[in-house]
């Protein structure tokens, strides 16, 4: 990057800040606070509190209203709604999975010399938001914030394998099903039957379809309700494989993901704390 575009991009920094009070995005986090510590107040009762005009105050609220993050009730009194505290918990609930998952996947990476990985749905794709690499120079090589798809690798079959028939025909029907490799499973029907396997068996597993010469095996991770929130995954290159291999991983595997599972809140005849 040049010097010039560098001025320009700390001149632009430097206007945000000195105009934050009439950013949008300030004056609606504005708004959001205020409502926390002022529950139930009327348009002129939060128009002082947020240091905002009225019209300007009406029109943030309308919006955040249509949105489904703050109410109205008949006496014109504003409140938060549950939504808020619902995104709020997404977040929190991934923190503190990554934070209860990571010590037990070091364990097993440790032991197994192999990557593993830890990956959530991120609308129609996986995000990788935990990774313990492998000790080898020649690795399985993620990133994380990394995107993936769905459909083709074993993160992404164990998050199918948890949603119902009728959300999984809806992801088929908008889904191109591209192939990686010549591995790559793209026929919805066929797609079909390995996530119910996967769902029978309560894992995945996957050769070479979305990176070629990677062996992957992949376990749910479910919440207090049941649902499947995560997938944690371990991953090596073909030329390591050797007897034994496979089982010994996906016990590793099954235990993390049991273990994982019952600190969430998800209890389930037969799953008991095994680590």
């Amino acid at each position: 990057m040049g010097k010039d575009n560098l001025d320009e991009e700390l001149m632009v920094e430097d206007e945000s800040l000195s105009d934050l009070h009439t950013n949008s995005v300030y004056r609606t986090l504005r708004i959001l606070e205020s409502l926390s510590y002022n529950m139930g107040r009327t348009l002129e009762e939060l128009a002082p509190i947020t240091g905002l005009a009225r019209p300007t105050l009406y029109r943030f609220l309308t919006i955040l209203t249509r949105m489904g993050y703050v109410s109205k009730n008949k006496d014109n009194r504003y409140r938060l709604t549950p939504r808020l505290f619902t995104v709020a918990a997404h977040s929190i609930d991934d923190v503190e999975l990554s934070r209860i998952v990571k010590p037990f996947m070091e364990d097993l990476s440790f032991e197994t010399g192999e990557t593993t990985i830890l990956g959530i749905r991120d609308d129609d794709e996986m995000l990788h938001i935990l990774k313990v690499e492998s000790r080898y120079e020649a690795r399985f090589y993620e990133r994380i914030g990394k995107h993936s798809p769905i459909y083709c690798t074993v993160m992404g079959l164990v998050m199918l394998s948890g949603i119902s028939e009728d959300e999984l025909n809806i992801y088929l029907q908008k889904e191109r099903l591209i192939p990686f490799t010549i591995n790559t499973v793209t026929d919805p029907l066929e797609l079909k039957k390995r996530v119910q396997k996967v769902r029978e068996e309560g894992f995945a597993e996957t050769i070479s379809e979305y990176e070629q010469d990677i062996h992957s095996l992949g376990c749910p991770i479910y919440d207090h309700d049941g649902r499947v929130i995560a997938s944690v995954s371990i991953n090596w290159p073909l030329f390591r494989e050797e007897p034994g291999k496979r089982d010994m991983c996906l016990e590793g595997l099954k235990k993390i993901a049991a273990t994982a599972s019952s600190l969430m809140g998800y209890k389930e005849a037969g799953i008991e704390n095994s680590i």
